[in-house]
């Protein structure tokens, strides 16, 4: 069993609750978190990949006109794939992206189980369980470089892990989550981590300052 770190109930709650009501007043609008479906949302995934939010907005809109289903996919030429994903620097992933519209096609259906969504073409660990949580509101974990970041800043934290890799950040989101509130804490954490806590925070701003570890010690929580 993988220990989580000593992180009290209190302090997982100010979070929550901080994160949920700075979110409800300026999370980001997205193309893909209209969309409800869990084929759009691991398309959204794969497309977010090393990219920018707002650069993914016009591509994500062209894919799905274009293969709305995973069978249109499995369909597609990796060619015609390639076009319209280059503007996001992804080409090469157009074959790898027919590959995923086959298996789900094989399939017959998307999983909502990690366990199940991870061995898919493209898939790693952040997008399988980003699926179940966007789409169907699963009480799960969800950790990449910028849940990583927001989370060891404000908890105190070591880095020294890929975040794929830090079990005991892994359980510690886990521990944060509530059912019916997944979603929300989640793009909340990525909004604040995109808008406020960069690589170089503007703590000055943070909803998070009064209890984040990071900005105490630089003297930044007033």
């Amino acid at each position: 069993m993988v220990e989580r770190p000593d992180v009290d109930e209190a302090s997982r709650k100010a979070f929550r609750r901080a994160v949920l009501a700075w979110f409800r007043r300026n999370g980001r609008r997205f193309p893909w978190r209209e969309r409800a479906g869990r084929y759009s949302v691991l398309i959204g995934e794969i497309l977010l990949q090393r990219t920018r939010g707002e650069a993914v907005a016009e591509v994500y809109e062209a894919f799905l006109r274009r293969w709305p289903t995973p069978e249109r996919l499995a369909r597609a030429a990796p060619r015609s794939v390639a076009e319209v994903i280059r503007p996001l620097g992804l080409a090469k992933r157009a074959p790898l992206l027919v590959r995923l519209g086959r298996e789900l096609v094989r399939l017959g259906r998307i999983p909502s189980d990690p366990k199940e969504l991870i061995v898919l073409p493209g898939v790693g660990p952040y997008a399988a369980h980003a699926v179940p949580v966007f789409a169907d509101g699963r009480p799960l974990p969800l950790v990449d470089w910028v849940v990583a970041r927001v989370l060891r800043r404000y908890f105190g934290l070591p880095a020294d892990r890929r975040p794929n890799a830090d079990r005991e950040l892994w359980a510690l989101a886990q521990e944060l989550v509530r059912p019916g509130r997944a979603r929300e804490l989640w793009l909340g954490v990525l909004d604040l981590g995109a808008a406020i806590c960069r690589p170089k925070p503007r703590c000055a701003e943070c909803p998070l300052r009064v209890g984040c570890a990071f900005a105490h010690s630089v003297g930044g929580s007033g």
